[in-house]
């Protein structure tokens, strides 16, 4: 064991320096600072004066409509789009799936005791890798402890559930591994910080037949591609509820950039 080494997941700076992920939160100690440097931005705003002028009057009629109107308006105009929205923990003080497996045991006791699910779901020979719970599904394996989500075509919908009372519960640091400056921590640094993420897809083709071929792409929104390019899906990392009104600013202007391609 050198200096490098975590002593509490044996995750060193090999494993860091290749894979880019720690196996706990004790890692900080030694990667902090890359770690930090990782870490996506949790502020976001989007309005008309971040727009060229062809769309900015329209998108600010949008702006200064009342929430109720605004979904009004979405409904009106029916974005191709589908909605996920995902959240990512890990338990407090344990070592993460990527240098150790899924601690069941443990992980049972809280998803029985701490979050409510229901014994039954958790009963059998194989423990579950997608369990439904709040309203949508909670996975368990992956590089964290925990990730729970929802898919919809809705977006009113999807804020429903996510401002739903159980996935309050995802909003405790006695549960799991905070940090003062980072916050919710997880193994890789750039879902860290609220651990949330928020995206819509659509498919390609509409995509290419948007109304203007040279719009950009917001600087802050990141995007990939899925099926072999056949979809198109333009997330953000770390987004709040609280920035809700944004991100239907956000959604308004991608529909009417795709509007005519539908």
């Amino acid at each position: 064991m050198t200096s490098e080494t975590c002593l509490y997941c044996g995750t060193d700076r090999k494993t860091w320096n290749e894979r880019g992920k720690i196996g706990c939160i004790h890692c900080l100690k030694l990667f902090r600072k890359e770690y930090s440097a990782n870490v996506r931005e949790q502020s976001f705003a989007f309005s008309s004066q971040y727009v060229h002028k062809q769309d900015a009057e329209r998108l600010s009629r949008f702006e200064f409509l009342s929430e109720s109107e605004k979904w009004k308006e979405l409904e009106k105009l029916k974005p191709p789009f589908s909605y996920r929205f995902r959240i990512g923990r890990n338990l407090a003080g344990r070592i993460y799936p990527t240098a150790s497996g899924v601690p069941t045991t443990v992980l049972k006791s809280f998803l029985i005791d701490g979050i409510g699910v229901p014994t039954a779901l958790l009963e059998g020979p194989n423990w579950p890798t997608r369990i439904p719970w709040g309203e949508g599904n909670l996975f368990t394996g992956d590089e964290d402890h925990l990730r729970w989500e929802i898919i919809t075509d809705s977006l009113e919908e999807l804020f429903s559930k996510i401002e739903a009372p159980p996935i309050k519960k995802f909003e405790n640091p006695e549960f799991f591994d905070f940090d003062p400056n980072l916050h919710y921590v997880t193994s890789c640094p750039t879902n860290a910080g609220l651990g949330t993420k928020i995206s819509l897809k659509l498919s390609m083709r509409i995509w290419k037949n948007r109304k203007n071929a040279s719009f950009k792409i917001p600087g802050f929104l990141e995007f990939y591609l899925e099926n072999s390019s056949e979809f198109v899906v333009f997330y953000l990392k770390n987004f709040a509820v609280s920035q809700k009104n944004s991100f239907l600013n956000l959604v308004y202007y991608l529909a009417l950039q795709v509007k005519s391609g539908f």
